[in-house]
C-alpha cells in the first residue's frame, strides 16, 4: 500500500512539473516557445498636463536582435505619481499568432497627483522571431493604439 500512495505522489508531482512547464510554452506563430517581458524602466515626466488628455500624440519605436523586441513607447500618459522616478509600470504582454497586445500599467501602489505626465516608456519582449506583427498598446487612457511592423 505505501509502495502505491508513494508512486501515486510521484505522478502526480511528475505531472504537476510536466503541466507547469507546459504552461510557460505559447507554441502560437511568431513565438519561439517561451516570451517574457523584461527591463520595463520610464522616463519620468516629460511634459505636464491636464486630465483631458497629452499634448503630444503616443508614438512607438522598436529595434530587434536575436530574439529580442525593444519598444519605446513615447509620451504615454500617466499620473504624475507615476511618473516619479521611483514609480514602476507594469508592463505585461499577450502574444497570439502575430498580434501582440501590451497593457501598460501603472502600479497601484504609486503616490497619486492631481496632474498627468508624459512618460516615455521603454520595455523588451523576449522571444520573438522574424515576422510582421500588429502591437496594441492598452493603458488607463480609453483609445488604445495599434501599430504594425516587421522585422
Amino acid at each position: 500500500m505505501k509502495s502505491l500512495i508513494y508512486k501515486t505522489a510521484i505522478a502526480a508531482a511528475l505531472s504537476a512539473a510536466l503541466l507547469i512547464a507546459c504552461s510557460k510554452k505559447t507554441d502560437l506563430p511568431g513565438a519561439t516557445g517561451e516570451f517574457a517581458v523584461a527591463n520595463a524602466h520610464h522616463s519620468g515626466c516629460n511634459y505636464h498636463t491636464d486630465a483631458k488628455g497629452g499634448q503630444n500624440p503616443d508614438s512607438a519605436s522598436f529595434s530587434y536582435a536575436n530574439g529580442t523586441l525593444h519598444v519605446t513607447h513615447y509620451n504615454l500618459l500617466v499620473n504624475c505619481g507615476s511618473a516619479s522616478p521611483e514609480s514602476i509600470i507594469n508592463v505585461r504582454a499577450n502574444i497570439d499568432g502575430n498580434a501582440i497586445e501590451v497593457w501598460e500599467e501603472e502600479d497601484e501602489n504609486a503616490p497619486q497627483a492631481n496632474c498627468m505626465c508624459e512618460v516615455d516608456n521603454e520595455f523588451d519582449i523576449t522571444g520573438l522571431s522574424h515576422g510582421t506583427y500588429t502591437l496594441t498598446f492598452h493603458s488607463w487612457y480609453p483609445q488604445t493604439q495599434t501599430l504594425t511592423f516587421s522585422f
